[in-house]
């Protein structure tokens, strides 16, 4: 496995609001039963992602942090798939509030389908381009 592969290092991440206000404006959409993904074509040489796990998720912050976890562990497995689709994404991950009571499998069960499914959909996205 690269070092890219598997680590989950500050230029993996969306930092800055400006970031997550390109990916929500010019967006590829797909939506899972716990999450939404929202991807965009990105000029970098890697992937990266941004996390929005809120209050109303969950107001237990361990609770947040475990699916944000779970994201995090989902990307950095398929992450080199996503940037292997024809060049580098930005993603961002929103939690639903249903997500909260399921168990770690079940999470990361949907967010595999939502990151195939995005891949694709950019691949789609990018012929058509």
């Amino acid at each position: 496995m690269s070092p890219v592969a598997a680590g989950f290092g500050r230029h993996q991440k969306l930092l800055k609001g400006t970031q997550f206000k390109a990916v929500f404006e010019q967006k590829i959409s797909v939506h899972g039963r716990y999450f939404s993904l929202y991807v965009v074509r990105s000029t970098l040489s890697h992937a990266r992602l941004g996390l929005a796990v809120s209050k109303r998720v969950s107001k237990k912050a361990v609770e947040r942090n475990r699916i944000k976890r779970q994201i995090r562990e989902s990307f950095r497995a398929n992450q080199l798939m996503l940037s292997s689709a024809g060049g580098s994404v930005d993603c961002v991950v929103v939690s639903r509030a249903s997500g909260a009571e399921q168990p770690n499998r079940i999470l990361k069960k949907d967010l595999d389908n939502l990151w195939s499914r995005a891949n694709l959909k950019c691949e789609s996205y990018q012929k058509n381009q």
